[in-house]
């Protein structure tokens, strides 16, 4: 809907929507009311209002809360119907170009129905003040219609349509009422539950685990996290940990590490984070007291240097596999790589061996083999830049 202050800015509005896309430029067009004597002018638009009718969609329409939060009444919502005559006459005093120029508007009106306000000032078009938009329609005219439009204006026919308006909305004389208070007097008291944010585990390696080896748990909401159990073992943050049973805090990106003890039990086992907004949903591993396994490496791979990796039952180790934690895209993403030094509790790889099998600046999943069907669980390695 199109809101104005004058009702006359509407009929301007569609003189210069007529203007700017009439060709070739006709610059007499403009809202007012039909010319005397057609026989004397050159070529000409004029948009008449004849006459306005309530929307009926829009009577009684309810007050409003403006921006400001003022109540205003609701705009007076019209539909407006305008004559549009045209003029000029060939040197032979017939209305050739009335009748062409007439077309010209009438093609503007199918073309481009919609008119945006306001109207900014362009070359030959004036500026009209409103906003919204709002819609040209070719009003069908029978012969009654017709007579009762041109009789009572006591003037020579010339060529002409009827053209309907709107909504074409008028702003009301009433004034807005205040704003309501925001706040009740004394302010707003709220009482009654609160939300929590809990600690969350969202993935941990290696798993299985291995007894007597490092365990890493990515955590979200976990900063104020106050104990960590996996089964029966419990680890009680601290900053900076000194004593038996004591880890550090998660890091700024959540990441926890533990030694799961040697002596602890193994099987399936539950891994829970506790804070002050409760506990975490149950994450299970399984704990094994068998195998070749490895420690979860606590920093990133720096750049150039070898990636150590230490673990328990690893001698038999005759190759490593990495892979993108993110999954593999393509078998050639695979590196599969012979260590370099090999020992019970740790596996050496060259860091030129690894750029020269693909190694980039990801996350990576990493296992050994140590036979023809045995591997250990993977563990994460964050490669630096």
């Amino acid at each position: 809907m199109a809101r104005f202050v004058n009702l006359h800015d509407a009929g301007r509005a569609l003189a210069s929507h007529l203007k700017a896309r009439i060709a070739p430029l006709l610059s007499d067009i403009v809202a007012g009311p039909p010319i005397e004597n057609p026989a004397t002018q050159g070529e000409a638009i004029r948009v008449s209002l004849l006459w306005v009718t309530p929307q009926p969609t829009h009577r009684n329409d309810p007050w409003f809360t403006d921006d400001a939060g003022q109540r205003r009444p609701p705009p007076l919502s019209l539909s407006a119907y305008f004559v549009v005559t045209s003029y000029g006459n060939s040197p032979a005093g017939e209305p050739v170009q009335a009748v062409n120029r007439l077309g010209q508007a009438l093609q503007v009106i199918e073309t481009a129905p919609t008119i945006e306000m306001p109207i900014t000032a362009a070359p030959n078009i004036d500026p009209v003040p409103g906003s919204g938009r709002m819609n040209a329609t070719l009003v069908p005219v029978a012969a009654d219609l017709m007579e009762k439009i041109f009789t009572p204006l006591q003037m020579r026919h010339r060529p002409w349509a009827l053209v309907e308006l709107g909504p074409v909305q008028l702003e009301r004389l009433d004034a807005p009422l205040p704003a309501a208070v925001p706040v009740v007097p004394g302010g707003v008291r709220l009482a009654g539950p609160a939300p929590v944010a809990r600690p969350a585990i969202t993935t941990l390696h290696p798993s299985p685990l291995g007894r007597g080896r490092r365990i890493r748990i990515d955590s979200a909401q976990a900063a104020n996290a106050t104990e960590l159990r996996i089964g029966e073992q419990v680890f009680v943050f601290a900053d900076p940990p000194l004593g038996a049973g004591e880890i550090a805090r998660p890091d700024a990106l959540g990441r926890i590490f533990a030694t799961y003890p040697a002596a602890a039990p193994d099987g399936p086992l539950d891994v829970v984070l506790t804070g002050p907004g409760g506990t975490s949903e149950r994450h299970p591993v399984t704990v094994s007291a068998t195998g070749a396994a490895l420690d979860a490496p606590v920093d990133a791979l720096p750049a150039g240097a070898d990636l150590l990796l230490t673990g328990g039952g690893l001698a038999a180790t005759d190759r490593a596999f990495l892979w993108p934690a993110r999954g593999i895209h393509s078998p050639l993403e695979v590196i599969d790589l012979a260590p370099t030094t090999v020992a019970a509790g740790q596996v050496t790889l060259a860091r030129a061996g690894l750029d020269a099998a693909g190694l980039r600046a990801i996350p990576y999943l990493v296992a050994l083999r140590g036979g023809p069907a045995s591997f250990t669980p993977a563990v994460l390695v964050e490669v630096a830049p």
